[in-house]
């Protein structure tokens, strides 16, 4: 991931994906989702198709990859999918999710700052919960901009630490079921601390604009809360009944989203639990 972050390391993030049945949790499904988070990534999907606008077999890579629940999706649809990570223990993760759900992709550990691709490879790059680890952008996306093809487009889904968004009127219920848990001797392991950036997208439109790219968009996104004992990394989902119910209503919830924005996962960036960045390489 580089070594331009303050707080964290390489090693924080494999500390935090070991020895967790979280660690081989399958956020894809061939099927309808049957959890939250299964929710939340095929919505992450459909918009980014919706952005891409492309009907062509699209060549992509995923930067910062994790599990490849995102890519999963892409790969499903047949899709060249090129998954990297700078932590070898989640690239290993990827790949048994991959062989498991019997969808292809080649897998990569390499450093965000530093793609070891040629110029113009690919026709879509993504990142999920990457850039706002980095206090500097500018190597990561001129690199980003860089291995894109011409008309090759970009999108940056960032978590921010942002208090005041969807999730603030939510947490007593997180508190109450993290209680749950402790009361009935199931381990809730907080993960180790790593940076996360506060800024909005404005700072990341900055840089866009000076890598070279055009028709930049930004919004907010997943304006639905995380209801769990613990929705910090690694998340852990609740009962498949609980996450069954949850799931049922939060369709509806996005139906009716439906008729007031131009895609349902979308919405005002400071309620959002992240926002997304795209821009085109022309």
């Amino acid at each position: 991931m580089g070594n331009n972050f303050k707080k964290g390391s390489v090693n924080s993030f494999d500390n935090n994906w070991k020895q967790r049945p979280e660690t081989l949790y399958n956020h894809w499904s061939a099927g309808s989702p049957k959890n939250q988070i299964q929710l939340a990534f095929s919505q992450h999907y459909d918009l980014f198709i919706e952005l891409i606008n492309k009907p062509d077999k699209l060549k992509v890579l995923e930067v910062g990859c994790g599990r490849g629940s995102l890519s999963s999706h892409f790969a499903s649809k047949g899709h060249e999918c090129h998954l990297l990570d700078i932590s070898e223990t989640v690239i290993n993760t990827a790949k048994e999710i991959f062989i498991k759900n019997k969808h292809e992709a080649h897998f990569y550990v390499g450093d965000a700052n530093s793609l070891d691709f040629e110029e113009s490879t690919f026709d879509v790059l993504v990142s999920i919960g990457l850039l706002e680890h980095f206090e500097s952008l500018e190597q990561i996306i001129d690199e980003q901009y860089r291995v894109l093809k011409k008309g090759g487009i970009l999108i940056n889904y960032v978590v921010p630490e942002n208090k005041e968004n969807v999730q603030k009127d939510f947490n007593w219920i997180n508190d109450i079921l993290k209680a749950q848990s402790k009361n009935n001797d199931q381990i809730i392991i907080e993960k180790e601390e790593l940076y996360r950036s506060d800024s909005d997208s404005k700072k990341y439109i900055k840089k866009y604009t000076e890598a070279g790219f055009k028709e930049i968009f930004s919004s907010g996104v997943y304006p639905l809360p995380m209801i769990s004992p613990s929705i910090d990394f690694p998340f852990s989902l609740m009962d498949a009944e609980s996450e069954r119910i949850l799931v049922d209503n939060f369709k509806i919830n996005l139906e009716k989203r439906k008729s007031k924005n131009s895609h349902p996962w979308l919405c005002d960036e400071e309620y959002g639990q992240a926002f997304i960045v795209t821009g085109k390489k022309l």
